[in-house]
């Protein structure tokens, strides 16, 4: 980090009980301890409240006026504190984050798919920002005045999303945020199906168990109309994603309780289809943004698109002259538009499983996501089984839903089930990838 190590101090805030991390972590610490940079391991003896209370327990032994908060798997530029922190001189600033790119954006399709939606939701939090509306911090990259940290109560440990919590009690208060899309750090997204379930499952329960903890504040904060629906859209868009799956479980009685033939469906039917592509496209011009800002930090990676979930030769990293990613034809990018598109509806059944679990109280159970490696099966707990076994009856159920929209004739409907069948068969492939990989081990 280029900062005068006089006013810099590095926690590595080591919550692992693997003797082999903690034998690394202890390595790297002393490593750069003996070079002259001011580091410590602190560790716990109890890892009560995961992440949250790791953070609390951090901030108690830290020294400094400003946090700045980084995930294991992150690295950020030189200069980032340099070009972070005198936004602080405005003493309302409560917290600033940053953009976050990823190196293994182009490692399969399921990273491109995740580096595209994350290029969309920056892309949003930086419209957002400019429009002095409310977002969802990420918890990672950014950076907290103490004395915000201190005022809020810290960190809360009862929800797994304890960075929204705290960025929404803020925004909610007297405090002000600053977004920095310029500034980018790189990271990781999860490479496997099994990684990607558990992590969408548990955003849900955090994100829905947030919004629903802070929207009475947010109705009694003074908001301009736009404002407000801003916020209410922030705050409520994992529930909307959800609810996209209640209406994949209608489409098969549906072909019995609705006249397809009547005018409302004549119209409203093509009017949907449309809305549907602008937003897919709208998807991919905002997530094409975003990706631009980290395209300097990563511009050595090159697409392969030959594969779909095969991470053993979906991936390609080029060096040399050849520093530009590849663009697709017209028709490829529309295709990948519409895999894009078919991706969301298995997501939406993580996130209804998610949400259903909040609505009944389990808002703990913090599992982290692995990332840059394989998943050990025999760690993953027991409610990634049911979201597998509700992918495989999905998959079965959108089949029937489609022969019986074919047979009596409502084709309003197979555009929507041959796109779970695509969408839930791509997420069960990647299963069976995964299987065959830990076989081969």
């Amino acid at each position: 980090m280029d900062y005068p190590r006089q006013f810099l101090e590095i926690l590595v805030l080591d919550d692992s009980r693997d003797p082999d991390c903690i034998r690394m972590a202890q390595e790297r610490v002393a490593h750069y301890a003996g070079l002259g940079v001011p580091i410590r391991q602190v560790r716990r003896v109890s890892q009560r409240g995961y992440k949250a209370g790791n953070l609390a327990y951090g901030m108690r032994q830290a020294q400094g006026e400003f946090f700045v908060i980084f995930d294991a798997d992150f690295v950020p530029p030189a200069d980032f504190l340099l070009r972070t922190l005198p936004s602080f001189q405005d003493p309302s600033l409560g917290f600033l984050q940053t953009g976050i790119g990823f190196e293994n954006r182009n490692y399969s399709f399921l990273t491109r798919f995740q580096a595209m939606e994350m290029g969309h939701q920056q892309f949003v939090t930086e419209g957002l920002y400019k429009e002095g509306a409310m977002v969802s911090l990420s918890g990672s990259s950014c950076v907290w005045r103490r004395t915000c940290v201190e005022s809020l109560g810290g960190w809360n440990s009862s929800t797994v999303t304890e960075d929204v919590d705290l960025g929404y009690r803020a925004q909610l208060g007297e405090w002000r945020y600053a977004y920095l899309p310029d500034v980018v750090s790189m990271s990781r997204l999860p490479d496997t199906v099994s990684a990607f379930r558990m992590q969408r499952e548990r955003w849900e329960r955090g994100l829905i168990h947030s919004a629903f903890k802070h929207s009475g504040e947010m109705w009694r904060q003074p908001m301009s109309f736009k404002k407000r629906l801003h916020a209410i859209a922030m705050m409520f868009s994992s529930l909307l994603l959800a609810a996209i799956f209640i209406l994949v479980l209608l489409s098969l009685p549906l072909n019995y309780l609705v006249d397809f033939e009547g005018p409302v469906f004549r119209w409203g039917a093509p009017i949907f289809f449309v809305l549907v592509t602008i937003w897919a496209l709208n998807n991919a011009f905002g997530a094409r943004y975003g990706s631009q800002k980290t395209s300097e930090s990563d511009s050595d990676l090159i697409v392969s698109d030959s594969a779909v979930f095969d991470s053993e030769t979906s991936g390609s990293v080029v060096s040399g002259d050849e520093d530009h990613q590849k663009e697709p034809g017209l028709f490829l990018s529309l295709w990948y538009t519409y895999l894009y598109v078919a991706m969301f509806l298995p997501m939406a059944w993580y996130y209804f499983a998610g949400g259903v679990r909040a609505m009944f109280g389990v808002h703990g159970g913090f599992h982290p996501t692995p990332k840059g490696e394989q998943v050990e099966r025999s760690d993953l707990p027991r409610i990634h089984r049911v979201l597998v076994i509700g992918e495989v009856l999905t998959f079965l159920y959108s089949c029937l839903a489609l022969w019986v929209a074919y047979l009596e004739a409502n084709y309003v409907l197979i555009p929507l089930n041959v796109t779970v069948c695509v969408g839930f068969g791509m997420v069960l492939y990647g299963s069976w990838q995964e299987r065959l990989q830990h076989a081969r081990r």
